[in-house]
């Protein structure tokens, strides 16, 4: 029996949505409608009836796109301007700013249900990404204290253990300087093992 993957499930709710709610959807309902159904009919290559807006359009067209990107590249598309000119692609920058584009509009309460969840079935996207960054620093930090006993060592011979106390450093400094934020400080103070050390020792 073939497995399904998430979009091909998000496809299957929304389509038993549509045949659920057809006359009194709501209001995220039926903008989320309109993506989806946009979407099949790419998908179908069949392009979209002339009453869908045009932006539903270039999204759709924009996240299969981003979609193919990923799938041929193995990862999300980069922005790194220490890399040498010429690097990057015009399509990938082409492609960057749509990403930073979406996670605005989403940080602004301006996508659908289904737009957020259909972007998050890509590999390697993330709405928050530096969040979700210090959130697995933070894990890996909380798993090792619990199974190690102690704080992770700056000169340990493990990276892994380096990379944990480079990062306990980085954070200790953010808090001295007034920049950490108060849930992240709330996370911290609650784990069994972690001390925020002396100002003058992270100037």
């Amino acid at each position: 029996m073939p497995t399904s993957n998430p979009v091909d499930d998000l496809h299957t709710e929304y389509r038993e949505l549509q045949s659920r709610y057809r006359a009194t959807p709501t209001r995220d309902q039926a903008q989320s409608l309109r993506y989806y159904t946009a979407e099949i009919a790419f998908s179908r290559a069949n392009p979209t009836d002339d009453h869908v807006p045009n932006n539903v359009i270039v999204w759709v067209r924009n996240l299969l796109a981003l979609e193919a990107f990923v799938a041929r590249e193995g990862r999300m598309p980069r922005e790194n301007r220490r890399l040498p000119a010429g690097t990057i692609s015009s399509e990938e920058k082409g492609l960057t700013h749509r990403v930073r584009a979406q996670r605005k509009a989403f940080a602004d309460g301006r996508l659908s249900s289904y737009q957020e969840r259909r972007l998050l079935c890509i590999p390697g996207f993330a709405f928050q990404p530096q969040e979700d960054q210090w959130q697995a620093k933070f894990i890996l930090y909380s798993h090792f204290t619990d199974v190690n006993r102690r704080a992770p060592r700056a000169r340990s011979r493990n990276a892994s253990e380096k990379t944990l106390a480079s990062w306990a450093a980085k954070v200790r400094m953010a808090y001295w300087a007034g920049t950490l934020a108060p849930s992240r400080i709330d996370s911290l103070n609650n784990l069994t093992i972690w001390t925020w050390g002396n100002r003058k020792d992270h100037r």
